[in-house]
């Protein structure tokens, strides 16, 4: 346990190197992906630096599973997403840790960090770089872990049904709120929504507010914290069009500067916009919510609820290591591959 801590830490310290600094790679990477702009890629560093690689953090995390029982080299077949900068560094990290090899198929919307990162792991141990291999078609895995929209994840299921995998496909996350919030929370929710433009699972796409709401001291803090937004090309191109759309539609919407509320009672709202859904009380909230458990990364609220585990407003886009999406422990799945599997 301690090799794999001190080698993290290792590779923590060269990325804090950069997680302030401006770089061609980072240059590159937003020209292949302007929605990885420099603000973003650092944030995502940053997050990755104090929740992944913490050392303390590590040795919590690690002390709960029992890796004496790997004694096998496994080759796991990762296939990532492109929503946002880096989305599968957990997967590459626990297949790491837990000494196996990765063979990785990136998503095109995101090559050139990861390249970044195996170069700075190189740095740290050669060893362990020599375990990731990049490529287009993966070949000779014994487990697969693979991310995508729910159209690629039903494909990846029929796929890979004869090996031992983790398939996740679209989540949403949304936002429950009282009535009783201060300006801070409404501050802390906007990184909720708009960290990473918002194309992350574990950003808020919808909000249930309780009847009568007064949603003007939220869009007027939005529109004044997060106006950075509109300076953004595409996400402003994606603002006009839905402001176009619910315009001419018979659609009941609310108009902020840096987003657009609209009344759907679906989880999964467009770029640039947020559903809400009104609630009469908490038994009501419980059935609504109930209707979407399987579709739901993420819940934010400033309130604990008995019926279900929320995370503060703000801390959405900060999971820790046990913060496995889709609630499926990769860990125990890895350390299970040490038992032969039969198709």
């Amino acid at each position: 346990m301690e090799s794999a801590i001190n080698f993290f830490n290792k590779l923590k310290q060269k990325v804090d190197e950069y997680s302030t600094s401006e770089i061609e790679v980072f240059h590159t990477a937003f020209q292949k992906n302007q929605w990885f702009t420099l603000e973003e890629i650092h944030r995502m560093l940053n997050a990755i630096s104090n929740r992944y690689l913490d050392s303390d953090s590590l040795r919590t995390w690690l002390s709960q599973y029992n890796l004496t029982q790997i004694t096998k080299i496994k080759t796991i077949a990762i296939i990532s997403a492109g929503n946002i900068p880096l989305v599968s560094f957990q997967d590459l990290l626990c297949v790491l840790v837990c000494g196996y090899k990765a063979q990785v198929k990136l998503s095109e919307k995101d090559t050139v960090l990861y390249h970044w990162i195996k170069d700075l792991i190189q740095d740290c141990d050669p060893s362990i770089a020599s375990r990731i291999e990049f490529t287009e078609r993966i070949h000779d895995y014994d487990a697969v872990i693979a991310t995508g929209s729910d159209l690629a994840a039903n494909h990846f299921k029929h796929y890979f049904q004869k090996k031992p995998n983790i398939i996740r496909g679209h989540r949403n996350s949304i936002a429950i709120l009282n009535g009783d919030e201060t300006e801070f929370d409404f501050i802390e929710l906007g990184k909720d929504i708009f960290y990473y433009y918002g194309l992350g699972c574990r950003n808020v796409s919808k909000i249930y507010v309780p009847f009568n709401y007064d949603f003007s001291p939220l869009l007027k803090t939005l529109d004044s914290h997060y106006s950075y937004v509109r300076n953004h090309t595409k996400f402003q191109n994606n603002y006009d069009f839905q402001l176009a759309i619910s315009l001419i539609n018979p659609v009941h919407f609310l108009q902020g500067e840096t987003i657009l509320f609209i009344e759907n009672t679906q989880l999964g709202s467009p770029l640039a916009t947020i559903h809400f859904e009104y609630y009469l009380d908490e038994e009501d909230l419980k059935h609504k919510i109930a209707e979407h458990a399987n579709k739901l990364q993420c819940i934010v609220s400033n309130k604990n609820l008995d019926f279900i585990l929320v995370t503060p407003f703000g801390t959405s886009q900060l999971p820790g290591l046990l913060d496995y999406p889709d609630e499926m422990d990769i860990m125990n799945f890895l350390i299970s591959l040490q038992q032969e599997y039969v198709d």
